[in-house]
């Protein structure tokens, strides 16, 4: 895991290095520079995870002809070695970096489909002089580039890019994309002018000036036979957790997992603690059992006293991360330079929480994001499946009290009335409509689906699970620490969409059948929860304690009031209003005014700023 930089052609190297110092916390275990005069240069910044020796170094080359540079983990690297080494292939180090150097150089751009991993990595041939540019199926690691009419720059974060464009504007669409950050981060839309996103399940030449982009994967599930009973699938969802739990387990440094009392997190802890008791693992490290909650005491936030009966039930190590926001006011506008986008709800749980894993010694963190998405986990996906029981009443009532059950009672949770939910359904399909319309992939897939599948397909990828994975990106990476989600191992996600509706919502429950494939190795009372509550923080709380401080400073500054990206006059209004109300307020409404101060910390990071190194 780390962050890469790579420019064609040649650049002036201090200029080339000082950009690449911009990806320092993505890779704090090391620097790599390799050019090729008037050609290219590439640029690494390590995280080191396998082979930690100097050996698996990047940039790393074969041959004097290939030459790598990689941001991510191939967890099925031993069994593509194996296969490469019965060809005839002789490795010179333990790393997944050189196994997929030579698995490119064996088969080319067909190797991408041996791959179960996540990845963003180039790869220059000297001889043709010719770039391979290559992106994970899900976008689990990020990719960006600059292209010029003969010159092309990318780069793992936007902020190495900036140094390389004449002017760091933002995008003409900002305003939209801003305020609607859930909707372009499957698209190659950026916040900054001038740069685009390279698109997840792709990969590129890029030769004589042109830069030639295709897909080499989508989902499919309809090649897959399905087990006949509900029963039979639940045991195939486990063991393809259970596989995906022990690919990810590969390490030569330690290991944890974030922890709360959902589901997700949840399996993810169990099928970890099972495979290791089941089978042995190859590359295993010695400290692999550490649970991290994030704990907001006295909130309906808290998840900690679950989060602890399940790390004791598994016998793990629990690390319990009482989040102070008083700690991290200084640390504010400093994440959002190194976030870059626009953030939907207040990072600090999330980026505390990586923090301490980081100074406990933690470097890889196996987590349980994707569930919702893949298996129906949020109230409003649930109402997805009502078009499919079409006059069977007893299967509407389910439906529906599933959807009333799973948020707890409180003012700071809204519901939607039961008299609303036509017309939201009517909105809700009408954008799915279009959205499916407009990506052939998801027009193609989309006809295997019901119409649970399809909502979940939207989610999956195009708008809720890409942003999630670029914001857990950014979470851990700010801290050195990387992240493996198997359940978004590409197995799993075919399977997820053969299923029908009502394997995922059944018997008043949400997500069911990733429910039962991990109820055997949890504690009571666990799996039988059917609420949700989400990983996010007591922001009403905050900004009216310890926030309240900075944000009347904040909003009484010069720079506030020139701001030039929002309404300054009209947001200081809102959170006067915030901090000064004394009776309850929609928790939406919070965000929201969150996120439009979120555009003005944006907007004060990389327009008024002297960070961007080189930029004229």
């Amino acid at each position: 895991m780390c962050g890469i930089l790579g420019a064609i052609p040649f650049v002036n190297e201090t200029h080339f290095q000082n950009a690449l110092q911009t990806l320092a916390h993505r890779g704090p275990d090391g620097e790599g520079i390799w050019k090729s005069e008037f050609d290219v240069i590439l640029g690494h910044r390590r995280l080191s995870i396998l082979d930690i020796s100097d050996n698996a170094s990047q940039p790393m080359h074969f041959n004097n002809r290939y030459h790598i540079v990689f941001n991510g983990e191939i967890y099925n690297f031993i069994e593509i070695r194996n296969e490469l080494e019965k060809l005839g292939h002789i490795f010179t180090n333990n790393s997944d970096t050189e196994v997929l150097l030579r698995a490119f150089v064996e088969w080319g751009e067909r190797c991408l489909v041996k791959l179960n991993g996540m990845w963003a990595f180039a790869i220059w041939d000297t001889i043709k002089k010719k770039l391979f540019l290559s992106r994970d199926r899900m976008g689990e690691k990020p990719l960006y580039y600059i292209k010029f009419t003969n010159k092309l720059f990318f780069a793992s974060e936007q902020k190495a890019l900036l140094p390389f464009l004449e002017q760091v504007r933002p995008a003409e669409k900002f305003n939209f994309l801003a305020k609607n950050s859930y909707l372009y981060e499957s698209t190659e839309e950026t916040l900054f002018l001038g740069i685009k996103r390279f698109p997840a399940a792709h990969f590129a030449w890029f030769q004589n000036d042109k830069l030639e982009i295709k897909r080499y994967w989508s989902p499919n599930s309809e090649s897959l036979i399905l087990p006949k009973s509900y029963e039979e699938r639940v045991e195939f969802l486990r063991d393809l957790l259970l596989d995906a739990c022990k690919l990810r387990l590969r390490s030569d440094v330690p290991i944890g997992t974030a922890l709360s009392g959902g589901v997700d997190s949840s399996a993810i802890a169990s099928s970890i603690a099972q495979v290791v008791k089941q089978s042995s693992v190859e590359r295993i490290p010695h400290n692999w059992q550490n649970a991290f909650v994030a704990s907001f005491p006295n909130t309906v936030m808290d998840e900690s006293l679950p989060a602890r009966k399940i790390a004791n039930h598994l016998g793990i190590n629990f690390f319990e991360i009482l989040i102070k926001p008083e700690n991290a006011v200084k640390s504010i506008e400093n994440w959002a330079y190194l976030f870059e986008d626009i953030h939907e709800v207040n990072p600090i749980p999330q980026i505390t929480l990586y923090r301490m894993m980081r100074e406990n010694g933690i470097i890889v963190s196996i987590d349980g994001h994707g569930g919702d998405e893949l298996f129906s986990g949020y109230e409003s996906s649930i109402l997805h499946a009502l078009p499919s029981v079409k006059f069977n009443s007893e299967e509407f009532k389910m439906i529906i009290d599933t959807y009333s059950n799973i948020h707890p009672q409180n003012d700071q949770f809204g519901e939607m009335s039961k008299l609303r939910i036509l017309p939201y359904l009517l909105k809700s399909k009408f954008n799915e409509w279009n959205r499916v319309k407009n990506d052939s992939v998801m027009h193609d897939f989309s006809n295997s689906c019901d119409s649970l599948g399809k909502h979940l397909l939207g989610l999956s990828f195009g708008s809720v699970l890409p942003t999630l994975l670029r914001n857990y990106d950014k979470y851990s990476m700010i801290n050195g620490v990387e992240i493996r989600i198997p359940l978004l191992d590409s197995r799993i996600i075919d399977f997820s969409f053969a299923l029908p509706w009502n394997d995922k919502i059944r018997n008043g429950y949400s997500k069911a059948i990733l429910r039962d494939a991990v109820k055997p190795w949890l504690p009571d009372g666990i799996i039988s929860n059917k609420t949700k509550i989400g990983f996010a923080p007591p922001i009403i709380d905050w900004m009216k304690g310890p926030l309240r401080e900075y944000l009347l400073d904040e909003i009484s500054s010069k720079n506030f009031d020139n701001s030039v990206l929002i309404n300054s006059k009209k947001l200081k209004k809102a959170i006067f209003t915030i901090i000064n109300e004394t009776k309850p307020q929609a928790l939406y409404h919070i965000e929201s005014i969150w996120k439009e101060f979120g555009i003005y910390l944006w907007e004060k990071a990389f327009l008024n700023t002297n960070r961007i190194y080189g930029h004229k």
